[in-house]
């Protein structure tokens, strides 16, 4: 079986989805013919320097901005009159992609990103490509965006994404709910007391991670100093783990002051290791994006969400704190709160770890290798 693994690198999530599933596929079968790819690398080079910089331009400098147009274009009217259009617009940037898809003519394409579905699509609903599409949605609730009709299935997180796709005109029998993908490494528990040692931290701490995303985005600094300004008794008792992505910046920035700075502080860039990081955290404080939830929720590791962007990361915070696996932090400020009373009251971080079960699908990526190497798609 010849399967194609496509995504846009928008965002790390994306990217590490899809090879969260080649790796569970080939622990299944190593002998699959496996190819993964980026569709940004078959557009023009302006198309894939944009995309990406377009995106964190938007929902850094005008999230307002962002939010509107996502709303918008995730009407039903606005859809109909926009999809067409942004159909032929993705075909013709991904005029290599096609070009390739085609010389390649592979068995299934599993996409993660909806600019590859939706190109794919098309391309099946004109009948050049005659092999299966698997549409992975990686967050919580979908977009218009994410509905390639022509997909042969929808892989989803949970019933309450299956559906919202039924309610936007989906076949109940294309859609799977096996969870969204992160790598099977986070399935894996280990020694917590040799990780801490092994990752340079001090033991006997309450450890807070902090990510935001493989771009570092965030108030990550503000996080810092307001935790500076806890009560002692509080404060004290914090070890704060920064994991900096890309940022190199930020990076810099608080490696400097880490001397400082009255809390307990381990600055950190971009690491391939983040399994063992949650395994060692008590509690992490995150944007609301999908990979990053999906594998914090296989940790059963609780969350605090901090100012998610509107759209994509404001429903998934929905559904994170409506099931009482994360709190929502408005302003920094709050942050303190939380972590005071997970500090003082424990038993607050036992139960929200109870609950994570009910969102958590730490096989996905395992149980979408078996269902597409089976020949089921």
């Amino acid at each position: 079986m010849k399967i194609l693994l496509t995504y846009a690198y928008a965002g790390v999530g994306h990217k590490k989805a899809a090879e969260a599933v080649k790796n569970a596929l080939l622990t299944y079968n190593d002998r699959l013919d496996l190819r993964i790819v980026d569709i940004l690398d078959y557009t023009n080079p302006v198309f894939k320097f944009l995309y990406p910089r377009m995106y964190l331009f938007l929902i850094n400098r005008t999230p307002l901005l962002w939010g509107f147009f996502y709303y918008l274009f995730d009407l039903r009217l606005v859809d109909k009159i926009v999809a067409p259009l942004r159909s032929f617009f993705h075909s013709l940037q991904a005029k290599r992609f096609i070009r390739f898809v085609l010389e390649e003519d592979p068995d299934v394409i599993i996409s993660t990103h909806f600019f590859s579905s939706e190109v794919v699509s098309t391309l099946k609903r004109k009948k050049i490509f005659k092999g299966s599409l698997l549409t992975i949605i990686t967050d919580f609730l979908p977009h218009y965006f994410w509905m390639a009709r022509e997909s042969d299935t929808f892989i989803v997180a949970i019933e309450r994404t299956k559906n919202d796709l039924i309610k936007r005109g989906i076949e109940e029998e294309k859609i799977k709910v096996l969870g969204i993908p992160c790598d099977p490494v986070f399935t894996i528990s280990k020694d917590a007391g040799s990780l801490i040692e092994k990752l340079g931290l001090r033991k006997g701490f309450f450890n807070l991670l902090i990510m935001g995303g493989g771009f570092g985005t965030g108030p990550i600094e503000e996080i810092a100093a307001a935790l500076c300004n806890m009560k002692p008794e509080i404060r004290d008792k914090i070890q704060l783990i920064v994991i900096c992505g890309k940022n190199k910046n930020l990076f810099e920035k608080l490696d400097r002051k880490k001397l400082d700075l009255k809390v307990k502080l381990c600055v950190f860039g971009y690491m391939s290791n983040i399994d063992e990081f949650m395994e060692v955290s008590d509690c992490i404080i995150t944007k609301s994006g999908g990979l990053t939830v999906s594998e914090a929720l296989s940790k059963k590791l609780p969350m605090i969400i901090i100012q998610p962007i509107l759209g994509q990361e404001m429903r998934n915070c929905k559904i994170l704190t409506g099931y009482g696996t994360a709190v929502r932090a408005n302003k920094v400020g709050e942050i303190k709160d939380y972590i005071r009373d997970f500090i003082v009251y424990p038993e607050k971080i036992c139960g929200m770890k109870a609950r994570i079960n009910l969102l958590s699908y730490p096989n996905a990526a395992k149980d979408i290798a078996e269902f597409v190497a089976k020949g089921k798609p």
